[in-house]
């Protein structure tokens, strides 16, 4: 094998190691975006997919038509599993676009959680309900794949190179 091949070694582990930093940074699993009338509203979950029995940190982030935070509004949140009412958060007045909950999740599955949105300026209201997946395992199976990929990369590494030492004693005799 010629030494040119070698420059594919690092793009292959540089793959798996690009895979784990763009989960972290890049979650994608429970954000959702949605544009009801005149607003638009923004959910994130801290980590990306929800574990049962850890903290969650819900993220609402709440904008106009133009993209700009909606400057005061009342909010109030319901989390549903399985069309079972778990927990209703009453309304609350945010100033600034943004609102942060913490909740624990005690069951796996798909969660709905609903928001109810009043501009105060306007005296609308919007409502809209996301889906938020929660798995039991999910951490501890994504850095074990993350770390399998990451080994068998290095793995076929070390093979090719002790692969091309045993080619190079062979040739010499």
């Amino acid at each position: 094998m010629k030494k040119r091949y070698y420059l594919f070694l690092p793009i292959y582990c540089s793959f798996f190691v690009g895979i784990g930093v763009y989960e972290v940074i890049h979650p994608s699993f429970s954000s959702d975006s949605a544009r009801i009338g005149n607003y638009e509203i923004q959910i994130t979950t801290m980590p990306s997919i929800p574990e049962v029995g850890k903290y969650t940190k819900i993220h609402f982030h709440f904008m106009d038509q133009y993209g700009k935070d909606i400057d005061k509004f009342r909010m109030s949140l319901k989390i549903y599993h399985n069309d079972d009412l778990l927990r209703s958060f009453p309304p609350t007045e945010y100033n600034g676009g943004n609102s942060y909950t913490d909740y624990v999740f005690e069951k796996s599955g798909n969660h709905v959680i609903r928001v109810n949105l009043l501009d105060l300026k306007s005296g609308t209201m919007t409502a809209y309900a996301f889906n938020v997946t929660v798995l039991a395992l999910y951490g501890t199976i994504f850095s074990d794949l993350i770390i399998a990929g990451i080994a068998g990369a290095v793995g076929i590494i070390i093979a090719i190179v002790i692969f091309q030492k045993k080619m190079k004693t062979k040739n010499k005799l």
